[in-house]
């Protein structure tokens, strides 16, 4: 047994300190006092962790300097309190396996190693409350936001009523009530588009919690495969009938020999071939999560017969859903909510990309702009204009570098320089106006004749809210991009 008088001073020290009487003790009731002591320090220690993560809370709220400022000196003298209570229960931990008749003592980061387990479970399951509270409170603050605002509408519909029906009118007026009563709707639509995610995300929150559900990340994404599969069929659909109506056009134009519009006709052009690529992709992606699925299960076998399908109609004809015979397999078009019309800035910042496919479908090394046997026979040798310049060396004819092409709603807004393959690759920023827009494609190119290798589908209403999504986005049919986005000013302010 060690000596009393090596640690009897220290306990009445921590004692005083602590509001604990350890004067006058018998040897034996020592350990007893010492573990009391230890639950005042934890005591302590939680406290501490509280006031934290409150300030923590308030730093993400507050705006002005001064708030800020209190905040982290509120921030820094709890790290403080924390580091001096850690320590002392360290010593403390110490004195009392001396107390036991232990020799040799444990070392420090052992003793505080089942304190600190303790200390982050409490602080995890502190702040999964605080979470939770802080969300339904931020539910309750939109739901009582929309409420005022459904009262506006309805007060700015009377207001025009009102003057409509009246002798005399104020157009001025009129005009005012009218732009009320749009940015109304906006900031209704906005506040709906708040509320529903926000509950999305609260009720996956619970599940993950729970365990009784599958995670996802929207920051924001890796949907679920079943999701997945349901909106690569729907883009399946939706770029089949683009090259149907490309075709359509290129028909028409060519038709009439004296009279050709030649701006339409390599407009029809491109899209046919843009679009024709963007199927190949979508075909190889839904193949690729179709191999997910169990063998024997119904959508295997579902999916087998659609690939199979679209592959020997030259026309994707089967995916449009005009004419021919359906495969006693194929279930109707996946229902998919169309995407909501969004007004604002977007800042997205992209950063590179990994795992980019190499060898694409479709395309062939004679021809830079090569695609599949439908686009080669039904343009007839006519020459299309592309807006990207793919160049590459015949005794290497395959480049590592990479460009990426944004559209909105299918109109070319920005695009990146040519970088080798990285996660680093280009790291530029852009801005883009939104109004009334709805959807972001981006599009991954190699600098020679395989060209669009992977492509992404963004819903703009993904990003309404004014956190800045850092995010690595699966590519189909495969890759990771690294990108950042923000979506800044996404409702029209009241005049």
């Amino acid at each position: 047994m060690a000596d009393p008088g090596y640690y009897h001073s220290d306990y009445i020290r921590f004692g005083v300190k602590y509001g604990v009487k350890t004067e006058c003790i018998p040897e034996i009731a020592l350990p007893s006092k010492l573990e009391e002591l230890k639950d005042v320090i934890r005591r302590e220690i939680r406290k501490e962790l509280k006031i934290k993560e409150g300030a923590e809370k308030l730093r993400e709220v507050a705006t002005d300097r001064k708030s800020l400022s209190h905040v982290a000196y509120i921030v820094k003298n709890a790290n403080i309190k924390l580091n001096e209570l850690k320590s002392d229960l360290q010593e403390l931990e110490s004195q009392l396996l001396l107390s036991r008749g232990q020799s040799t003592p444990t070392s420090p980061e052992d003793l505080s190693y089942d304190e600190e387990i303790i200390l982050a479970s409490e602080a995890a399951q502190q702040q999964r409350q605080l979470g939770e509270g802080t969300t339904d409170r931020k539910l309750a603050t939109l739901e009582k936001q929309l409420n005022i605002e459904l009262k506006v509408k309805q007060g700015a519909e009377n207001m025009i009523q009102s003057i409509s029906s009246s002798n005399q009118r104020d157009k001025k007026l009129l005009a005012e009530a009218h732009q009320m009563l749009a940015d109304s709707k906006d900031k209704i639509e906005y506040l709906k588009l708040r509320i529903s995610k926000l509950s999305k995300q609260q009720k996956g929150d619970n599940a993950s919690a729970n365990g009784d559900g599958r995670s996802t990340d929207i920051g924001g994404v890796e949907p679920l495969l079943d999701e997945r599969i349901a909106e690569l069929r729907n883009r399946l659909r939706i770029e089949a009938a683009v090259v149907e109506g490309s075709k359509n056009a290129i028909r028409l134009l060519q038709s009439d020999k004296k009279v050709t519009d030649k701006k339409a006709l390599q407009e029809a052009q491109a899209s046919l071939h843009e679009s024709t690529q963007k199927l190949d992709l979508l075909r190889r992606s839904l193949d690729m999560r179709r191999q997910e699925l169990p063998a024997e299960s119904a959508a295997f076998i579902e999916l087998g017969h659609e690939l199979r399908s679209t592959g020997s109609s030259p026309g994707y004809i089967s995916l449009s859903g005009a004419g021919g015979p359906r495969s006693q397999f194929m279930s109707p078009a996946p229902m998919i909510s169309p995407c909501v019309q969004v007004t604002g800035t977007l800042e997205v910042r992209l950063m590179g990309c990994q795992d980019l496919l190499e060898d694409v479908p479709g395309r062939s090394r004679r021809d830079p702009l090569a695609s599949p046997s439908d686009l080669k026979s039904f343009v007839k040798g006519v020459t299309i204009r592309n807006s990207i310049k793919y160049t590459y060396s015949i005794k290497e004819d395959t480049s590592n570098e990479i460009m990426a092409v944004m559209k909105l709603d299918n109109h070319t807004v920005a695009q990146t320089s040519w970088r080798p393959c990285s996660q680093q690759a280009w790291d530029q920023r852009f801005t883009i106006k939104l109004d009334k827009s709805r959807e972001l494609e981006i599009g991954i190119h190699w600098k020679d004749w395989r060209g669009l290798c992977a492509v992404k589908f963004l819903r703009l209403e993904e990003f309404i809210d004014d956190i800045r999504h850092g995010m690595a986005l699966e590519l189909e049919p495969k890759g990771v991009l690294f990108a950042e986005i923000k979506f800044l000013n996404p409702i029209i302010s009241r005049k």
